[in-house]
């Protein structure tokens, strides 16, 4: 086999910065319709299809800039859309007679396509990850691992990569196909054209083209020669004659029973699954239009769990007959310096400073009401590819206060603010903090006026701005500012270099440092795991070095549930429910 690493060409680096930024960027729509079609109602004991019942058919749409009705706009920062908030929806509260052994509370609006490929709702699409497996797989540390793939090989030559996929063995579908490349194959195709909407479109354009060799294998030709393609092969497989039917077949541990859009759905345990079978053998999935309705369920017991990432649910994950597990989502939120020379922040001391003067306890506390894990780097703590040694600046006020002494900063007329002389000029420590709201709790202003509070304790005066996402955007774009506070969604294949590479569309502070480029080249270009994950520890520790963004953290979503929760593992945003069929129901 043979392996070379050249250099990634800085246009095609570019150019997937713009369409993973396009991708990760948009706020997630759902597809509705009118219309008439076959609902399949699966027979589990001979696992034959009654295809007697007619629901309304949920219709592709082009993809929208509505929020999902569980999500502030903010919880998926779109730069370039706006929206509002869908309207109230009739409530669904009918649970099937034959009592499940789960009962769990989702939010979608009405008339939801299920399929993968035109699936958009966030709650939908963990749903569909009991009934669909992919290729490969992300484990409880968030690195690619065989699923119903259980072998690969990759060979390189002049800067292109050949992967060859082996499936396993005897793998059914729902329906009683068996697995084949082909499926695999018209998988890729229909989530690819789905376009950027569809919450997997971000991996699929690590691919060029796929090849269909027998019935067990296929090629997959990478756009980049890197091990970073292993994240491309993590959607959804559908069985290719269902595609595009109302109820695709996948081989997960649970397929579906029923399902009424606005309503609920049936799932039971796949007696097919070529896993050991689980302990839960049948859930109701109650569809609620908005977190409010869905929280009122779950505390009245009306249903038994729910996942959120609402700011809503903070309270009821503290409740003392409730479980709760929390879990990262992909949406980051940092201080961006402006590092034009007249700018203060240009400053290394001064930014250093910063970072150790911040409480993060109280700004994921009083700010982000305990919905925030502690990050300052844009690499989610824990998963395989985290630098622990990142995790480097511990609040200390007075090691702050040192590090501007030692940087010539002094209260020379005793009014509490820093000052210093430069080129003749008394210059005052006295920043500008922007940032927006869009939610009814504002935890974004909440944090930033923590952080001023912070800051004020070491002389440094702050005024916080507040704007809307429409004025951010001119005020970054403008750099009209000292330090910005906003959140962006950084998807599910990790690239640092949206933010940190001179031509990452992220990229607001202005920071350019050939060094990063190169390193933000290597992420695509590493051809193994271990020179993928040495290449984004030199990305880390380059951060909290020269701090090109202060960064605070990732928000976190919540499992909340009457039942426990064991069984659950390496939950993450739009998989929220993985290991579930192992619950230990009590």
């Amino acid at each position: 086999m043979k392996h070379t690493s050249p250099s990634c060409p800085r246009t095609s680096k570019a150019a997937l910065c713009v369409l993973l930024c396009l991708c990760v960027a948009l706020l997630t729509g759902c597809s509705g319709g009118g219309g008439e079609s076959t609902i399949t109602v699966y027979n589990v004991a001979s696992a034959s299809v009654d295809t007697s019942q007619q629901v309304p058919e949920a219709v592709t749409a082009e993809p929208t800039a509505i929020p999902v009705s569980d999500a502030s706009p903010d919880d998926d920062v779109a730069w370039e859309l706006s929206g509002e908030t869908p309207p109230p929806q009739p409530q669904a509260t009918a649970v099937p007679a034959d009592e499940p052994d789960l009962i769990i509370g989702y939010v979608a609006r009405e008339n939801n396509a299920i399929g993968p490929y035109e699936c958009t709702e966030r709650d939908l699409v963990s749903l569909n990850q009991l009934m669909f497996e992919s290729v490969v797989e992300l484990d409880s540390e968030m690195k690619p691992a065989p699923l119903l793939a259980d072998r690969w090989t990759v060979e390189t030559a002049d800067g292109k990569s050949v992967w060859t996929f082996e499936l396993r063995s005897g793998i059914r579908f729902h329906n009683g196909e068996t697995l084949t490349s082909q499926d695999v194959l018209d998988s890729f195709t229909a989530i690819a054209a789905a376009g950027s909407g569809n919450p997997y479109y971000e991996q699929t354009r690590l691919i060029d083209h796929m090849e269909y060799v027998t019935d067990t294998v296929f090629r997959v030709y990478a756009r980049y020669p890197g091990w970073i393609t292993l994240y491309a092969m993590t959607f959804p497989v559908i069985e290719s004659s269902t595609l595009y039917t109302a109820t695709p077949r996948g081989t997960g541990p649970f397929w579906l029973i029923s399902y009424d859009p606005g309503i609920n759905m049936r799932l039971e345990a796949n007696p097919l699954w070529w896993k050991r079978a689980g302990t839960v053998k049948s859930i109701v999935a109650v569809n609620y239009a908005n977190t409010a309705s869905a929280l009122l369920a779950l505390n009245s017991g009306a249903v038994d769990m729910l996942a959120t990432r609402s700011y809503t649910a903070s309270q009821s994950r503290n409740l003392s007959d409730m479980i709760s597990m929390d879990y990262t989502t992909s949406t980051y939120e940092m201080l961006v310096p402006n590092l034009a020379s007249e700018s203060l922040l240009s400053d290394l001391q001064v930014r250093k400073a910063i970072m150790y003067a911040i409480n993060r306890t109280g700004v994921q506390t009083n700010g982000y009401l305990s919905m925030l894990q502690s990050s300052e780097v844009p690499v989610v703590p824990g998963s395989w590819l985290y630098e622990t040694q990142s995790a480097m600046y511990y609040y200390s006020p007075e090691r702050a206060l040192q590090l501007l002494y030692d940087d010539g900063w002094g209260d020379s007329n005793g009014d509490g603010v820093l000052d210093r002389v430069r080129d003749g000029l008394l210059q005052e420590l006295s920043i500008t903090i922007y940032t927006y709201s869009e939610d009814s709790v504002p935890v974004r202003i909440n944090a930033a006026n923590e952080i001023a509070k912070d800051l004020a304790t070491i002389g440094i005066r702050v005024n916080v701005q507040e704007g809307n996402r429409e004025s951010m955007l001119k005020v970054l774009k403008n750099k009209q500012f000292d330090l910005a506070l906003i959140g962006v969604n950084l998807g599910s294949v990790p690239n640092p270099a949206l933010i940190v590479d001179s031509e990452g569309t992220l990229n607001y502070s202005g920071y350019l440092d050939m060094t990063m480029d190169t390193l933000c080249d290597g992420v695509l270009t590493a051809e193994d795991e271990s020179a993928l994950r040495n290449v984004f520890s030199s990305i880390q520790m380059k951060i909290v070095n020269e701090l090109p963004i202060l960064g605070i953290g990732y928000h976190t979503g919540a499992v909340i549930s009457h039942k426990s929760l064991n069984g659950l593992s390496g939950i993450r945003e739009y998989d929220v429910w993985n290991g579930l069929e192992t619950m230990i129901l009590q």
